[in-house]
């Protein structure tokens, strides 16, 4: 089966890019908590509140947001209302799977192209923020489609998971090796 581990080594490539990029995305949390602390003690401990603070920490937000999709994806904690899903077999649902998949594959090209249009748009009239502060948008406008890009790679390689699920009969789930560097249950080290 050199197709099924053909499918295996592109859900690893994209698979450990979104591992990185989710384990170096938490860290924006670091830099929210730091805008926001910094602006309670400004304003309530010295009576001079800042005009910065908000507007970075919803960029940062922003930021965090679009970049940890994919990883978000990659560990399956996204919310997911299971009824019956979790009596089917594995094959089952990877049917199921494929089909959601697919169709979620749609919605994110239209995302992926849309984010770039706006991004876009947002470079060529250098958009701020309606603040007095005015942050530029266009840097984390730019941020978003990658964070979508991200997305819907790790879309493929959950379609791949689900299709290598559908042929095999079983589902290979993602672990952690001890190097940080994912891997599937049952393919052979590289």
């Amino acid at each position: 089966m050199k197709a099924l581990n053909v499918l295996r080594k592109i859900r690893k490539v994209i698979d450990t890019v979104d591992d990185f990029v989710g384990r170096i995305a938490k860290y924006i949390l670091l830099a929210i908590l730091f805008c926001m602390a910094f602006e309670v003690i400004a304003r309530y401990g010295f009576n001079s509140p800042t005009i910065w603070a908000l507007d970075m920490s919803k960029q940062f937000l922003c930021a965090l947001g679009a970049l940890s999709g994919g990883y978000v994806l990659l560990y399956n904690q996204h919310v997911r209302v299971d009824v019956f899903y979790g009596t089917w077999s594995d094959r089952t649902k990877g049917i199921v799977d494929i089909i959601t998949c697919s169709l979620y594959l749609i919605f994110m090209v239209v995302l992926v192209y849309q984010t770039f249009v706006a991004a876009a748009d947002s470079w060529a009239f250098h958009e701020r923020a309606a603040t007095v502060f005015a942050p530029p948008l266009y840097y984390i406008k730019t941020v978003i489609p990658v964070g979508a890009c991200l997305i819907l790679l790790q879309a493929i390689s959950k379609l791949l998971h689900d299709i290598i699920a559908v042929v095999t009969g079983k589902s290979e789930d993602l672990r952690i090796l001890d190097n940080g560097i994912p891997e599937m249950e049952g393919s052979e080290q590289s």
